[in-house]
């Protein structure tokens, strides 16, 4: 009978071992919501693409609309717009606008019913991405070596883009926003978007998210909250350039590779 219990115990460690390496490996098993609401919308993005900066413009909308006297900042957005792959639990909605917003970088996921999907071009993701992945030290090869990457590279761009693309099942709760567009027109676009959800968001609303989220005031944010990070490479940084930098630093061989590769899903988005 002991050895029998025995038995049972070392069984039942090994599954709850088991289980925490996979909620460990794969967090989205855990931070997905079990029961997704139908109003969540989801901001959805290849890594690189601008997210960050259009989560801080969604937070400021949001807060100055649900009357609370607070910005979003580099320490705390999450608390605003959860990222699926790192939030544990998913707050609470603000009462404006009374559902959330939850950022992700997945691919497409059925569970996602209302999907914003930010696109930026992929030569400048490219470039981004690589400083980004080199400064954390996700990856250590060479620029040209990671847009040939199959994880990294130009390939996973376009299989993120399809993805979303050829959805099985076509949604009409399905847009696409083009970050070179959010940085020309940031309030036109920020006002499309809410537009898109029932809502006509007063231009001071817009205005001061547009400002309080514009490059000098989110490098001062981010500098401001990374004073005391002791985790973070002293030179790292999400807010990088905020703006095209691909000419710059990819060469013309590179880009002939790219052009190759993610051409007809280029042009679908207009970057060619």
């Amino acid at each position: 009978m002991a050895d029998k219990f025995k038995n049972i115990k070392a069984t039942s460690n090994a599954f709850w071992r088991g289980l925490r390496r996979c909620l460990r490996d794969q967090p989205h098993l855990l931070t997905s919501p079990s029961t997704p609401r139908i109003d969540d919308t989801f901001l959805v993005e290849f890594p690189k693409s601008g997210i960050t900066w259009l989560t801080f413009l969604i937070a400021s909308v949001n807060l100055q609309k649900s009357g609370i006297d607070r910005q979003p900042t580099f320490f705390a957005v999450n608390d605003l717009v959860p990222d699926i792959h790192t939030s544990r639990h998913l707050p609470t909605p603000l009462p404006f606008p009374g559902h959330r917003f939850i950022k992700s970088h997945a691919p497409h996921n059925p569970l996602y019913r209302k999907v914003i999907y930010l696109v930026r071009d992929p030569r400048d993701v490219m470039a981004s991405y690589h400083a980004f992945a080199g400064k954390l030290g996700w990856y250590q090869g060479s620029l040209s070596d990671m847009i040939r990457d199959q994880q990294f590279g130009i390939e996973a761009w376009v299989k993120h883009a399809q993805s979303w693309l050829t959805q099985t099942r076509p949604s009409v709760s399905f847009s696409v926003i083009r970050y070179e567009d959010l940085l020309s027109d940031t309030a036109g676009v920020l006002h499309h978007i809410y537009a898109l959800l029932g809502f006509n968001i007063e231009q001071h609303v817009i205005h001061a998210a547009v400002v309080g989220a514009s490059f000098s005031k989110m490098k001062e944010n981010e500098a401001f909250c990374a004073d005391r990070n002791l985790t973070l490479p002293k030179d790292f940084t999400f807010v990088r350039k905020g703006e095209t930098s691909h000419k710059e630093e990819i060469s013309a061989e590179d880009l002939r590779y790219i052009e190759q590769h993610a051409g007809e899903t280029m042009k679908i988005f207009g970057y060619v």
